[in-house]
């Protein structure tokens, strides 16, 4: 009887490593971007927007954030099955979440160049990171053949503006037929990162066709530093068999290369954004066959939508 009672004593007094529950995180780091030093890459999952599903009226994007540990080899073109386990994460005990703040009347008549601002927020309410990007109308918006007006977007932490990322404009087809090039910026104005989008293939010898979708799951971004050497790409991923991969819900990968900065891992984040907001709203405007807002307000059969 008292071996029983030892043992069980013994059993109770056994640590157990419950999970960090969601808003407590991030509670003993100081706001800003100096997280970012500790981990790999972060993985971003969208929201699905039952509203805007149902309605065909843009809403606000909101996303979840997790973290890529430090020392995980991320693949050149990740998959559904490799990426799982953080779109899980993401799911349900994200390291930080985001809601873009925009004006209505841009969401629904100019979609791709609505201005916003859009904090990064742990559980507590506390901002380590704020997207803001300017209301930029481009009339004649026909990527990547024509731009008249650059698309932009700027990231801050702890008040202070430490990166912007820009489309590259300019000329007929600027960056080449089918793809698209876009820059990160420092503080300073200096240009760190170069962003290419092919929609047919990719410089790690990855191929773009018909991806992020289940006949191609990665869609890869080539990014190269202020000396042209080629860093490890990051991806936007077909989520799998589900309401994202269903929906065109963006899931992507930003990776951060080792030795980089906490302002220089921002500026990654900033490009990823401006990315999203530019190629990947494009083609769910074009799914939802309203133009993407590039020919200035909808028709009246769009605002009945």
């Amino acid at each position: 009887m008292k071996e029983v009672e030892i043992a069980q004593a013994q059993a109770v007094a056994v640590p157990v490593n419950a999970p960090v529950a969601y808003g407590q995180q991030l509670a003993t780091t100081a706001p800003g971007n100096g997280f970012l030093l500790g981990v790999a890459g972060l993985y971003v999952r969208q929201h699905l927007e039952i509203a805007e599903m149902l309605t065909g009226c843009e809403t606000k994007n909101r996303y979840s954030v997790a973290v890529i540990p430090a020392g995980t080899a991320i693949p050149s073109a990740p998959d559904s099955n490799w990426s799982k386990q953080f779109r899980s994460s993401a799911s349900f005990n994200p390291l930080l979440k985001a809601k873009e703040e925009s004006e209505c009347f841009e969401r629904v008549c100019c979609p791709l160049f609505r201005g916003f601002t859009m904090p990064f927020k742990d559980g507590n309410g506390t901002d380590f990171l704020v997207l803001t990007r300017p209301f930029k109308c481009d009339p004649c918006y026909f990527p990547p053949c024509l731009t008249c007006n650059t698309q932009e977007l700027s990231i801050a932490a702890g008040g202070t503006t430490i990166a912007t990322a820009k489309e590259v404009t300019g000329k007929c087809c600027t960056s080449g037929c089918c793809q698209r090039r876009f820059e990160a910026s420092n503080a300073s104005g200096t240009v760190i990162y170069t962003f290419d989008l092919n929609d047919c293939t990719s410089k790690s010898g990855s191929h773009n066709c018909c991806a992020p979708t289940c006949f191609n799951e990665a869609l890869t971004v080539d990014i190269t530093d202020a000396n042209g050497t080629l860093l490890p790409p990051s991806t936007f991923v077909w989520p799998g068999c589900n309401c994202g991969g269903l929906n065109d819900l963006s899931n992507f990968i930003i990776a951060f290369p080792d030795g980089t900065s906490a302002d220089e891992r921002s500026a990654l984040i900033a490009g990823m954004f401006l990315l999203e907001f530019t190629v990947m709203e494009l083609r769910r405007q074009n799914n939802k066959d309203n133009g993407g807002g590039g020919g200035g307000a909808p028709e009246s059969k769009e605002m009945q939508r």
